[in-house]
């Protein structure tokens, strides 16, 4: 599905054009790494903000005023990584970007004017991802493991705790996404321990989440759904609406698995109103079909 509320492509072309100018300015592709500008920082916590409220336009509106003006490499690569990060969580809630193909070859343009060796790990990470999701959105992850060495390398070159942790995340994802649970439960429990100790909320609402898969698969019904309940709250404390329908689809698992019919059936509810409220055709089908599955559901 196309969300045709994104406008147009004249941020990206923007972007673009600044990538090809940088093509011959090698000045400032030898310069050594320097801080993120204000403008660039303040840019990328407005743009995580909508984000979490599944609000992708305002998310990429955000970044357009400093890319239009910026001509320094790393500067632009890190705000069209941050809409590389935004296009990602419109793919997985049902509403694929048109400028999705457009960032990431803007991305690639860029990469090798880059010096920054954490820059050049977070664009690994985020690329990976994004060849990740779209195999998961296609209904075909069998090349999932062939994904993970990307993630570890990635993760060894991030300084950053909280990237860090989200590359070691998906590291540990792939083995579940291979039908191998258990493999997944030693660098799941390494993303656990970056994630706690750079207080990394987000993050940490993943790893407990797909933890949790992992105490299932060991038979342990109850631990599962502490850790599903865990990190749905940490998503609903840090304000992360726009995956807190999966979350709380998944809760209802456990819950039913463990007899609590009524209050799984509640949560499938809460997550359909959810859905719908911030308009994500995704988790809005995912929580119908939940529904649907169960004796007594209702639209």
């Amino acid at each position: 599905m196309t969300d045709a509320s994104v406008p147009p492509l004249r941020c990206l072309a923007i972007a673009v054009a600044v990538a090809v100018l940088l093509l011959s300015a090698s000045a400032v592709a030898a310069r050594a790494p320097a801080p993120v500008p204000a403008r660039t920082a303040q840019a990328l916590r407005a743009s995580e903000k909508a984000v979490y409220a599944g609000a992708f336009e305002a998310a990429s509106e955000a970044l357009a005023a400093p890319l239009a003006v910026s001509i320094d490499s790393d500067e632009v690569l890190r705000l069209l990584l941050q809409r590389v990060r935004v296009h990602q969580t419109q793919r997985l809630s049902g509403k694929v970007s048109p400028d999705e193909g457009v960032t990431l070859g803007a991305v690639r343009v860029l990469l090798p004017y880059v010096r920054d060796p954490a820059l050049l790990a977070l664009a690994s990470l985020r690329q990976t991802t994004s060849t990740y999701f779209r195999d998961l959105t296609a209904g075909d992850v069998s090349k999932s493991m062939a994904l993970q060495p990307a993630y570890r390398e990635a993760a060894r070159g991030l300084t950053e705790p909280c990237p860090r942790a989200e590359a070691l995340f998906f590291a540990g994802l792939m083995p579940q996404a291979a039908d191998d649970v258990a493999a997944s439960a030693e660098p799941l429990a390494e993303a656990f321990q970056v994630a706690t100790a750079g207080g990394c909320e987000l993050e940490l609402s993943y790893v407990l989440r797909h933890q949790a898969a992992v105490r299932d698969a060991a038979g342990d019904k109850v631990g599962a759904r502490d850790l599903m309940a865990r990190s749905l709250e940490i998503r609903q404390k840090i304000g992360f609406e726009v995956f807190a329908p999966f979350s709380q689809l998944s809760l209802a698992d456990t819950e039913e698995a463990l007899g609590r019919v009524e209050a799984a059936q509640a949560l499938r509810r809460q997550a359909l109103d959810a859905a719908r409220r911030l308009d994500l055709p995704a988790q809005e089908a995912a929580a119908l079909k939940a529904l649907a599955a169960k004796p007594g559901a209702s639209d």
